[in-house]
């Protein structure tokens, strides 16, 4: 099959090589061989695929969508690995240097910049590397290219798994009966030296969340997703309260933001049956 491609590059490159020269001709059979690889793919035949792509980087390096796709074909090679993870981590990482690759020679192509960082994002995701899914995503936030859907998205994300990190050391120390009773804000006792570092983990965790749905909510003051989720955190910081009294300040916070998340839901869904 490959010979058969070159073969074929051979009268290609023959026919343009001498009007236009070899790196245009080179380009040319690199889109070609780009082509058939985006056919390959969208058929799900990933291993042709891949061998176009590899075609196509080898015609032209620079071709940052040809790594693209690469990666992308790489990606659910790794996903496959279902119970080999030291296999899967290795797919993983040459997926990782594909798109670095990629976004190297993305240059200002803005496309082509988010959707290589993009999917670094959800390599390091499903690596489940916390930290260089957060480096990353701040990345994409960052990047001069981003748009304020992008800064939205990345933010919010951050915040979420901040509120994650607080919620899965809480859940650990509620009270079975207080929350059969309906009491899901009751106080989380943490407050005894084998609990501390839980407590001060969750309380960190809220901090960060916080800070990080503020910073999306300045791309949108009315997501509603993003309210929500600031009601959220409020709750984990209720539950981490001990004082009475400040306690209550943080239900009333909690409730209030859950009340601005659901007027904010109402106009977007409003907006939209007026633009239908």
């Amino acid at each position: 099959m490959k010979l058969l491609r070159n073969v074929a590059a051979t009268f290609i490159l023959a026919g343009v090589v001498f009007g236009s020269g070899c790196t245009y001709a080179l380009k040319i059979l690199a889109k070609d061989q780009l082509n058939q690889g985006i056919i390959a793919f969208n058929e799900g035949n990933r291993g042709n695929a891949k061998t176009f792509f590899r075609d196509a980087i080898d015609y032209d390096p620079n071709n940052a969508v040809a790594w693209l796709y690469l990666g992308a074909a790489q990606v659910r090679d790794y996903r496959e690995q279902y119970k080999n993870e030291g296999r899967k981590k290795e797919l993983a990482n040459e997926a990782l240097q594909t798109f670095e690759t990629a976004l190297d020679l993305a240059g200002k192509n803005c496309v082509n910049r988010d959707n290589a960082i993009s999917n670094i994002v959800v390599i390091y995701d499903d690596l489940n590397d916390d930290e260089s899914w957060r480096t990353w995503i701040l990345k994409r936030a960052e990047d001069e290219c981003s748009t304020k859907v992008a800064k939205l998205a990345s933010y919010y994300s951050i915040a979420i798994k901040y509120y994650n990190c607080s919620q899965e050391q809480t859940t650990r120390y509620a009270d079975k009966a207080k929350l059969l009773a309906n009491d899901s804000w009751h106080y989380r006792d943490m407050d005894y030296p084998a609990a501390m570092p839980d407590k001060r983990k969750a309380e960190e965790c809220v901090s960060k969340g916080l800070e990080y749905i503020e910073k999306a909510l300045q791309e949108d003051p009315e997501d509603a997703n993003s309210l929500f989720y600031k009601g959220m955190l409020y709750g984990q910081r209720q539950i981490l309260t001990r004082d009475p009294v400040k306690r209550k300040e943080m239900e009333k916070m909690r409730l209030k933001i859950g009340d601005l998340a659901v007027e904010a839901q109402k106009r977007k869904e409003a907006e939209g049956k007026q633009e239908k």
